[in-house]
């Protein structure tokens, strides 16, 4: 909460305090002013004055966000159809955890059988060259064929084997270099089946949208966090997070910010802050509602008691000690605050000496002096 001008009425205090011994006292001694207003005190007036040095700005603020649970978009694989043609079978259901490499169903594709009939065409084409060829290489020897025809042999039979080669790759580019005209479709990544969209039977082809089998590994998840324009300037990346959800009361998982977006939602106006997660036990599962408590360090250079700050319309300030002694006032920008503590953005520098006790008399001393 940012201090407001209306928390400090000086004339009412001063009123109060006109009968009080430290008025009298103040109003007693005899006391210096300086050109450039501030106050030097002689006597006993000294003593109701208490300084303390501005300390580096250590305290943790916190912000309470709304957020969900998602997957870690670096850990799941939405798997698509990389071949037209008809699902033949289907080894998995949701729920069920696959390893690396495991099989999750079977495509019958016609274009993998026409691959396949490409690769035995040019096959029997290479097998009629080299057979070309070293015929023509032994009629060579035997003074019975000419060098033309010699040429002309192996040229055949190196375009065959090109050919050949060619209809392998793109045989193994379908996924059926294993001789069957049926294409398997394998997880990439060890993780659970979370979504399956086809059945035996279910026509596919590869410019379709929806995958037909999505599997994640849920042993890191991101929670990501919703943060208002007015947050903004509270939250930023390395933040500690604390994460709540209410299947869990009492349960909390520790992690950091990693990211917030730049840009907000044009619907929603917030920005989009995410927490990575270990989820080991796989607790925590995408879709779950959370609350996420940011912890940040206060923005400011310093921190000083509450009560070294006044206010004066729309102008805060407080009372420094220069090195002479005098007390210079000195206006300043707050922040946050912080119980009996405020964070002070500019204006002051970590140990400086503030003037936390007093500053309402220095302040109608000072205002003698104008």
């Amino acid at each position: 909460m940012s201090l407001q001008p209306s928390i400090l009425v000086l004339a009412p205090l001063l009123g109060a305090l006109s009968g009080c011994p430290a008025a009298i006292a103040l109003h007693a001694t005899t006391h210096e002013r300086g050109p450039d207003h501030s106050v030097m005190l002689h006597g006993p007036s000294a003593e109701y004055v208490t300084v303390e040095s501005a300390a580096p700005a250590s305290h943790l603020h916190a912000r309470t966000l709304v957020a969900r649970v998602a997957f870690d978009d670096r850990r799941v694989a939405a798997l698509g159809p990389p071949v037209q043609g008809r699902v033949a079978s289907v080894s998995v259901i949701v729920g069920d955890r696959v390893t690396k490499d495991a099989p999750l169903l079977t495509i019958h594709a016609p274009d993998i059988a026409a691959a396949l009939a490409q690769v035995s065409e040019t096959r029997t084409s290479r097998l009629l060259a080299e057979r070309n060829h070293e015929r023509a290489r032994m009629l060579v020897q035997q003074g019975a064929g000419s060098d033309a025809d010699r040429l002309s042999a192996e040229a055949a039979l190196l375009q065959a084997k090109s050919e050949e080669g060619r209809a392998e790759a793109a045989l193994r580019a379908l996924g059926g270099a294993h001789g069957s005209s049926d294409y398997l479709l394998r997880s990439p990544i060890a993780g659970i089946v979370v979504e399956r969209n086809v059945s035996v039977g279910t026509e596919v082809n590869t410019d379709q949208a929806q995958a037909c089998v999505t599997v994640a590994d849920l042993s890191t998840v991101w929670v990501n966090a919703d943060i208002y324009e007015q947050d903004l300037d509270h939250v930023h990346v390395g933040d500690e997070a604390t994460v709540e959800v209410l299947a869990f009361p009492g349960r909390e998982f520790s992690g950091r910010i990693t990211y917030i977006s730049n840009t907000l939602d044009q619907q929603t106006r917030v920005a989009r802050a995410r927490i990575e997660l270990a989820n080991p036990d796989l607790a925590l599962r995408p879709g779950m509602f959370a609350n996420v408590s940011a912890r940040g360090m206060s923005e400011g250079a310093v921190e000083i008691p509450l009560s070294a700050v006044l206010a004066r319309r729309d102008q805060f300030f407080v009372f420094v000690q220069n090195l002479k002694g005098a007390y210079v006032q000195r206006e300043v920008r707050p922040g946050e605050q912080h119980g009996q503590h405020i964070a002070v953005l500019s204006g002051l520098a970590p140990g400086e000496r503030v003037v936390t006790e007093g500053a309402i008399l220095l302040d109608a001393e000072a205002n003698e002096a104008l």
